[in-house]
């Protein structure tokens, strides 16, 4: 199997088959497994997700069908960026109109479908749009900002060349929040991050200090 990029909590692996094999890491990978799996179940043929065919419970693991499509992160660095966020913030308009009750499994009050990581890292595109949204075991009930300045902060930490295309996001999610409330929201997910990190996976706690206190001192 050759892995696949990003993994942070898992290791992620295409089969010659044209599988892909997920395998969950840390000592909460059985929830978010489980997770992961509800979720994709749960929005098959309303959002495009991947198709899962098998489930092993025992590592855990999810095996799914191979999406077509260019990973979001490469396509925004060769210079696509007012696509691929004008997509991205269609396609969250499109999750936020789902009524939270189609997952019964999320945990959390808000009135929305949160995906918990949503970004151009966990897009798949071709040329006709979207092909996948993946990555789902941070799903929760809660607030539409959220998944908003997640996917802001990606693109201003780790893309900052694509500043100038946020517009994009925003306008296609049809959220008009000020620079103060997604920074608030920002800092927070990064202190939550902090505090997984510290429970699940001390390696990560310091590097996640340092993006809190870079998120800290940001201006718009």
């Amino acid at each position: 199997m050759d892995s696949l990029p990003g993994g942070y909590t898992n290791a992620t692996r295409r089969s010659a088959s044209g599988q892909v094999e997920k395998r969950y890491q840390g000592d909460d990978r059985r929830e978010r497994a489980a997770l992961e799996h509800a979720c994709l179940a749960r929005l098959a043929g309303l959002l495009p997700v991947p198709t899962v065919i098998a489930v092993d419970r025992d590592v855990p693991a999810l095996i799914m069908a191979e999406v077509g499509g260019g990973h979001g992160q490469g396509l925004l660095d060769a210079g696509h960026a007012t696509r691929v966020l004008r997509l991205a913030g269609v396609l969250l308009r499109t999750l936020q109109d789902l009524d939270p009750g189609v997952i019964p499994e999320l945990t959390g009050s808000g009135g929305v479908i949160v995906h918990g990581d949503f970004g151009p890292q966990n897009l798949l595109l071709d040329d006709h749009g979207i092909t996948a949204l993946v990555d789902w075991e941070f799903a929760h009930r809660g607030e539409p900002i959220e998944d908003l300045a997640w996917a802001e902060w990606i693109v201003r930490m780790h893309h900052h060349h694509a500043i100038d295309a946020l517009d994009e996001l925003h306008h296609g999610a049809g959220l008009d929040f000020d620079w103060t409330t997604r920074q608030a929201a920002m800092v927070q997910r990064c202190e939550a991050l902090v505090r997984y990190c510290e429970l699940h996976r001390s390696d990560g706690a310091e590097q996640w200090r340092t993006r809190l206190q870079r998120t800290e001192a940001w201006t718009d």
